[in-house]
């Protein structure tokens, strides 16, 4: 009998999803505390998050999704992430969440077995569509194109 890998991630609560998240990706979470917001960005750029002596763009994936705007409150966490490409200019990226985060543990098995995805937004940010633990409905988060959005929209 093989063993099935295990892929320790996180679980990120959005106001109209969850995304799942491998736990390498994630730099920190944190509170929201200093954002330094942008003049005429759209609805999905909520700022720079001042973290660690850095200026990291912060996203909200449900404006970027559903169109509407997200506020912050002081109820929301901030999940930072390590960028994936080898751009030194580009090292982190953020994204804005309800709540804490809880840890999940996932199987290759449930990502082979995962529906399609249902981006409703013009911009694709879902690779795919999943259930977890027998109930969780979540969505698997492509890394790669959150970057893109930031950096085609030049932040």
């Amino acid at each position: 009998m093989s063993e099935k890998k295990i892929i320790k991630s996180l679980l990120l609560p959005m106001k109209t999803s969850n995304l799942i998240v491998p736990n390498t990706a994630i730099a920190e979470i944190v509170s929201v505390e200093h954002v330094l917001p942008v003049n005429d960005a759209p609805t999905w750029m909520l700022g720079y998050l001042s973290w660690r002596r850095r200026s990291v763009p912060l996203i909200s994936f449900d404006a970027v999704q559903q169109g509407e705007p997200d506020f912050l409150t002081p109820r929301s966490k901030i999940a930072v992430l390590y960028s994936i490409s080898d751009d030194a200019t580009f090292p982190y990226m953020a994204l804005l969440m309800q709540k804490a985060p809880k840890v999940i543990s996932i199987t290759e098995d449930i990502i082979k077995q995962a529906g399609a995805d249902h981006n409703s937004g013009n911009i694709k940010l879902v690779l795919k569509n999943v259930v977890v633990n027998d109930n969780i409905v979540a969505d698997i988060l492509d890394l790669k194109a959150v970057e893109a959005t930031f950096k085609q929209a030049g932040y």
